[in-house]
């Protein structure tokens, strides 16, 4: 089973993107041979009421038990508690993801530890991107800042007992930077592989097995801002044994899901 575990549907306004809707996704995912995707929507990135994007992914993704959706949810928003807990009781989404560069708002706002440990006490993990673009090929209206590596490790102590997924940024040091956080933390870190490489003159993907573990990594494929046969590539090149390739591409996420 294949269970990508980073995909986004809807629009984007630098850019053009294919496979973008849940039927089209769908068709690329079964050309590719994946089963299900865990899914937040692109347009509530830059929706100023991230609510819009999240109920029309809800409607989209409606009946389509391929997709387990994700709530983008703005803490630095009036309601957001409320949309949080609508998003999940009503819509039925399974998780959450922020985006703390695109909705401008300190980690240090008291709202943001709030909502990473309602999440915990509601059992739903917390997706984190790194980046969505690439930074060298932004349009100049588009956001500048990544989180960083000491960025990722803030918000994973803010609440110790959230399970978080690390994804869209050089995962292999940021697994390294995190690796005592993680230790002592009771909730889950996660981390996808999408901005390594495999290859012999890139040990970087190996550098992550070693540091998180096999049952610490997932297949992440950054659809539709990459293709996902990207991904498939790097793990068909691994060599990796098969209770290993099972744990990354489907039980590692079945176990927050």
């Amino acid at each position: 089973m294949l269970l990508d575990g980073v995909a986004y549907l809807g629009n984007w306004p630098f850019r053009k993107l294919r496979y973008n809707t849940a039927e089209s996704m769908l068709e690329r995912m079964d050309r590719c041979g994946i089963d299900g995707a865990v899914v937040s929507s692109l347009n509530a990135v830059l929706y100023k009421d991230v609510m819009n994007g999240n109920c029309e992914l809800a409607e989209a993704v409606k009946g389509l038990d391929r997709f387990i959706p994700l709530a983008v949810i703005n803490p630095a928003y009036p309601h957001w508690k409320e949309d949080f807990l609508y998003c999940l009781d009503e819509l039925g989404m399974k998780g959450l993801e922020i985006f703390p560069g695109y909705h401008n708002y300190s980690l240090d706002l008291p709202e943001l530890k709030e909502l990473l440990t309602l999440a915990a006490q509601r059992k739903v993990p917390v997706r984190v991107p790194g980046r969505l673009v690439d930074i060298r090929g932004r349009h100049w209206m588009d956001t500048p800042e990544n989180l960083s590596g000491s960025d990722l490790e803030k918000i994973v102590k803010l609440s110790p007992e959230t399970d978080i997924l690390i994804c869209s940024c050089n995962t292999a040091s940021v697994s390294k930077l995190l690796e005592p956080v993680a230790k002592e933390r009771p909730g889950k870190i996660l981390y996808d592989f999408s901005r390594l490489e495999r290859f012999s003159f890139s040990p970087a993907f190996q550098s992550l097995l070693q540091t998180a573990g096999p049952d610490r990594v997932f297949l992440g494929t950054c659809a539709p801002f990459q293709y996902p046969e990207v991904q498939q590539v790097k793990l068909y090149y691994s060599n990796l044994p098969a209770d290993d390739l099972e744990n990354i591409t489907s039980k590692n996420l079945q176990s927050l899901f």
